[in-house]
Formats: C-alpha cells, structure tokens, sequence
C-alpha cells in the first residue's frame, strides 16, 4: 500500500507542470476555450431552468437558441454543473476538468501499463502520455476540453479490458462516446482490437462486444438523436473547414515530436522479440500517422473523414496511446540499469519535444458575465443550426411580435425553453416567438397544442383566433428522444445490477 501511495504521489507530481498553468488567475488563450466556456454557461443555464437531458440552449445564436448540446459532446458540461454549483466561476470550471483529465489520464494510463510492465516502465509511460506534444497541443493550444476528457477516459477502458471488467469497459465506452463522439470513432476500433488480443479465446467471439453494447446504452440518450437529429441541421451541407490546412508535415512535426520517432523505431526493434501487443500499436501507429500526412489526401476527398473528423491531425491522438505502450513495452525488456539509463533518455527527449506546448501563450480575463451573457453559437461555421432558419447574425427587438392581425401580448414570462405570455387577439392573428424552431419545440394556447409554423424563415410561428388566450411554449423530448433516454435508463439499471450481484468479469 504505502509502495503504491509513493508511486502515485509521484505521477501526480511529475504530472503537475503540464497543469500548474490553470493555477494562473488567467484563462489560457487557445482556439476554443472561450466557447467551451461559453457553451457551459449556457448549458448550465438550461439544465438549472429544468431541461433534461440538455439538448437545445436558448441564450445562444443571439438569442434564437441553438440546440449544439444534441450534437457535440456534452460530458465535460454535465461533469461542470456540480463542480460551479460549489463556487467555481465558468472558466475556472473548465480549467479544474481540464487538469482533473490530464492527472486521470497519468493515473489510468500507469494503472493499465501496470497489468503488464513494471513500475518503472508503466510510470515512463504514463508520463509520456500526458507529455506527448500533440497532448499538450490539445490543450493549450487548441484548448479542446471534450478531447482532453476523452482521452484520460481511453485507458480507462484499456484498463477494464485488462482486468476483464465489465462494468469499467462498459462505462469507459459510454463515458468515452459522451465525452467527444469524433473521438470516440476513432478509438473504438483500435480498443476492440486491443480487446481482441488480449481475448484468451483467440476465436472470434461475440463477448468481446458486450461492454460495447452496454456503453453504446449508456450513451443512447446522446448518441442517437446526435445522428438521428443531424438531417434537420446545416451541417451536412456545410464545410466546416479546409482540412487539408490541418495534415501534419515536416513544418509542424513538432506536433509529434522526437519520442514519435523513437516509438516507430522501438516498435520495430519489439518486432522481432514477437511482442504482439507492440507489433499491433505499431501497425496502428504507422496506419494513424499515414492518415495524418498528405499522402492521406485522396482518403479525406472520398470518405466521412473530411465532414466527421474534419482535422487529419485529430489522429495524432491515436500515436499518443500507441507510443506510451511501446516505449513501456521496450523499457519493460530490459535489466533495471538499462532501463533507467534509456528511460532518462526518452524523457529528456519527451520534455524537449514538448517544451513548445507545456505553457499557453497567453492568459485573458473575463468576468463569468462575459461568458454568461455571450449569445454566440460556440461552433465554426454555425452548423447545427436547424436547416430552415436564416436569421443568423441579426437581433430581434422583442421575444414575442404580432405578425398580422390585431393582438396584444402581456404577461410576458421566459425561463431558459419555457415561455409563457397572455394573449389577447381581436382578430385571428399571426404569432412569432423569436426562438429558431427545432423538432421538440411545442406551443399549446390554452393547454391545447396548435400547429406550428416554421418553414418559410425557421422562427417558431402560431395562428390565434380571436379571443384571450394562455399561451405556453416549451422544448420537448421527442418520441426518438425519449425512446434513447429510456435505453439510458435501462442501461443504467443493468450496470447496478451487474455491480450488486458482482456478475461483472468477463
């Protein structure tokens, strides 16, 4: 016990220089960091105003609403409710998961390598992990908090393949899908691969995708109407970006750095030793970094890289799981002074690589009503904006307006997707509430649901016959939603019961 306290105090402090710049009272400047904050404190906003699970937020797109949180990896939001509840201002939030992942991921990293290596090789690399320069990169540089999450999640689920668990593959699979779905496809594959291999049964059997199954449960809630609801948004008719600006070349190598180099050259060298696990990342190293080179190209042009996963750089993430286990692998085959003498040298060849990202460039500081009261869509290209509308980028002077007709609107009240107003029409009249229609959307006058009319600009529009009305519009599960919130729930129910009954080795 006190040999293992010694060891993980020792990852925590080796840990800390790549997080000791969130203690700054600064937040650090990277290119999405002001959205994630800015996308949690609207987030936050709706789940406190009682929407759950939180799908559209009403302050965003200027006000029109903007249903992102049905699309883009909303773990990092829910993980931030509580942890603001208890004082936390919105930015410094995002900067506790921030180094919360990156401590979690030396520490699930080590315990994984532990199953198989050493101490010392699973502490080396661990540490590689976390210092891996496209990892930083990410962090600082990029400032992606969902990808930062996910990746302390993937040896989670290496870990629970390793010890045959059940209920920690399951929840790391959920877990991992939630935290930043772009990712999550890409890593799947090379788990279940993993998960394959280290099968004691080397047929092929439907067991290794039991955890899968569950995780995919797990995540329904999120995963399927983020499929099923993209046909009603912009994004399948939008480039979002160039992604050949984002390979990665001899001008930004840096990004992977010398200790990618070593790996290569490490995993070879285990070839011959027939070490499997190694020749297996190998192989996936070399298939990751091809992907993220422009000899790539033709692949981007012809597949669902170029929409889905956007960034080719984005498989860099991949090498930074591949070269932890294969310089462990190496170290882990040689005697105690050996290993030491090539462990300081990967290190220092790992610090020097990563010296370029270790520290942001610079901090801002903004007050939590810079990010509370920003209307911003918080994605590049305002892709997830329901299809029909085409108010971007203009203000409306009232939340409510008579279009035609002769009507009053008094009594005016809005709690985040609830709105409420009397309504006293002399004469059958056109109703718009500024809020961009996406399906769930319902108005009922007088307890009784009425059509509504959205096609021709995407704003929420209702006839009112003459007379006095109560008039309440709100935002709904729909029947696929509640049909994925339903598969959460008995998922859920399934794991507590796997866990009660210790049923959870496989």
């Amino acid at each position: 016990m006190k040999k293992t306290f010694v060891i993980f105090l020792a990852l925590v402090i080796f840990s800390i220089p790549s997080i000791v710049s969130f203690v700054h009272s600064g937040f650090p400047l990277t290119d999405d960091g002001n959205w994630m904050v800015i996308r949690f404190s609207a987030f936050y906003e709706a789940i406190r105003n009682d929407q759950f699970p939180v799908r559209f937020l009403p302050r965003l797109s200027n006000g029109y609403g903007y249903p992102v949180a049905d699309f883009l990896y909303p773990l990092f939001m829910y993980i931030g409710f509580p942890i603001h509840i208890i004082g936390f201002s919105f930015a410094d939030t995002i900067k506790v998961i921030l180094g919360l992942s990156m401590l979690s991921s030396s520490i699930f990293t080590f315990l994984w390598l532990k199953k198989t290596f050493n101490n010392l090789t699973s502490f080396v690399g661990s540490i590689c992990y976390v210092y891996f320069p496209y990892h930083l990169f990410d962090l600082y540089k990029r400032g992606s908090v969902g990808e930062i999450l996910a990746l302390a999640i993937v040896p989670f689920i290496l870990l629970g393949i390793k010890t045959k668990n059940l209920i920690i593959q399951a929840l790391g699979y959920g877990l991992l899908i939630v935290a930043h779905n772009t990712l999550a496809v890409i890593f799947i594959p090379i788990i279940l691969g993993y998960s394959y291999l280290s099968s004691e049964n080397k047929k092929f059997n439907f067991k290794l995708f039991y955890p899968l199954f569950l995780g995919l449960g797990l995540s329904a809630f999120f995963s399927i109407p983020a499929v099923y609801d993209r046909q009603y948004t912009l994004f399948s008719t939008t480039q979002v970006s160039d992604y050949s600006k984002y390979f990665i070349t001899w001008d930004n190598f840096n990004l992977l750095g010398i200790v990618f180099l070593i790996s290569l050259l490490l995993g070879f060298y285990l070839i011959f030793k027939k070490n499997k696990f190694a020749s297996y990342f190998l192989t996936v190293s070399i298939l990751a970094f091809f992907i993220t080179t422009p000899l790539s190209d033709f692949m981007w042009k012809t597949s669902f890289l170029q929409s889905y996963v956007q960034f080719p750089f984005r498989f860099a993430s991949v090498l930074i799981l591949t070269s932890s286990y294969i310089i462990a692998a190496f170290l882990n085959n040689l005697k105690i002074k050996e290993s030491l003498i090539f462990a300081f040298i990967i290190l220092a060849a790992l610090f020097f690589s990563s010296k370029d990202f270790i520290f942001p460039q610079s901090y801002q500081y903004h007050p939590d009503t810079f990010y509370s009261t920003n209307r911003d869509t918080t994605t590049v290209k305002n892709e997830y904006m329901p299809k029909w509308f085409n108010y971007m980028n203009q203000d409306y002077k009232n939340k409510v307006e008579v279009l035609k007709g002769n009507a009053a609107i008094n009594n005016l009240v809005i709690k985040g997707d609830k709105i409420s107003f009397n309504l006293d029409s002399k004469e059958n009249s056109l109703i718009q509430i500024n809020t961009a229609y996406f399906p769930g959307w319902e108005v009922k006058v007088d307890s009784k649901k009425t059509d509504v009319i959205y096609k021709d600009n995407g704003l929420i529009k209702f006839m009112a016959e003459k007379g006095s009305y109560l008039v309440k519009a709100g935002f709904y599960e729909t029947p696929v939603r509640i049909f994925s919130d339903i598969v959460s729930f008995i998922s859920i129910i399934f794991i507590i019961h796997l866990f009660v009954r210790k049923k959870y080795i496989i």
